[in-house]
């Protein structure tokens, strides 16, 4: 079973975008702000057409979808979805190609997202240390820091608080735009389905790293071990499965247990 894709991705779009809005020059430096404009415009859409593949309407699915692959191409949750389908049509070198094509457009938004925040962390950064200079030179010059010149100092001060301030969450920020573990758990299962075993376990193994609670991939994953007699990483994904609190199906726990024996 597929699940739905995570929705954090396109939220994150709609909050970078803001930012530029803050520095224009951003768009000198080949910051293709545009990009994201275009995900928010075909948000609706997608939602739509998410909801019915996950219901199995496919046409309804592809009738959605095409209007907004015309605006966006190699739009990464368009692909998956269409991923999804060609899985369900038993296309699974079809699944492959989907997937490619979306995660090469989640690589590209990577690194408009990383240049953007590089640029504002650097335009933050130096706002700061100016503001800072400012109050260092005027305290420099004020004999009696509670006299005339306090309300001039004060609203430095407030400027170098809200200049700390607005870096501070940038450098926080986590990348948003890395591969989903329902893109690696779909690999791995087109790739088991068309006999290549060993990397359709690498392509589970990094869906369970990306997300540790990811049930159908821990059971496929286990599932594949025992199937190739490596009761040794059988067990230890068993037991690593069962330390995330993920549901191993009882039949394959017994399974991997039997053969321990």
């Amino acid at each position: 079973m597929i699940r739905t894709c995570p929705r954090l991705l396109r939220t994150c779009l709609v909050l970078v975008p803001l930012a530029f809005g803050l520095v224009p020059e951003a768009r000198a430096q080949g910051l293709d702000a545009s990009i994201f404009r275009r995900y928010r415009a075909v948000d609706a859409s997608m939602d739509r057409a998410n909801r019915a593949v996950g219901a199995g309407r496919f046409e309804e699915a592809r009738t959605l979808l095409s209007p907004c692959l015309a605006q966006i191409p190699d739009h990464y949750e368009g692909h998956f979805l269409l991923a999804r389908m060609a899985y369900e049509a038993k296309d699974f070198k079809g699944t492959l190609a989907h997937l490619d094509v979306a995660e090469t457009s989640l690589a590209s938004l990577d690194r408009i997202y990383r240049d953007q925040v590089a640029h504002l962390k650097a335009q933050a950064e130096a706002e700061e240390q100016a503001a800072k200079s400012n109050l260092e030179a005027v305290n420099s010059r004020v004999s009696d820091p509670i006299g005339c010149a306090w309300p001039l100092l004060l609203a430095l001060r407030n400027e170098v608080d809200i200049r700390a301030a607005r870096r501070g969450p940038l450098h926080d920020t986590e990348n948003p735009y890395g591969v989903p573990a329902d893109y690696h758990f779909l690999r791995g299962n087109a790739l088991y389905r068309l006999g290549r075993r060993d990397e359709a376990r690498a392509q589970l193994r990094l869906a369970v790293q990306t997300d540790p609670g990811h049930g159908n991939a821990w059971n496929n994953l286990i599932a594949l071990h025992l199937e190739a007699r490596d009761l040794a990483q059988a067990q230890a994904c068993l037991g690593q499965a069962e330390a995330a609190k993920v549901a191993v199906r009882p039949e394959l726990k017994q399974a991997v247990l039997q053969a321990a024996r």
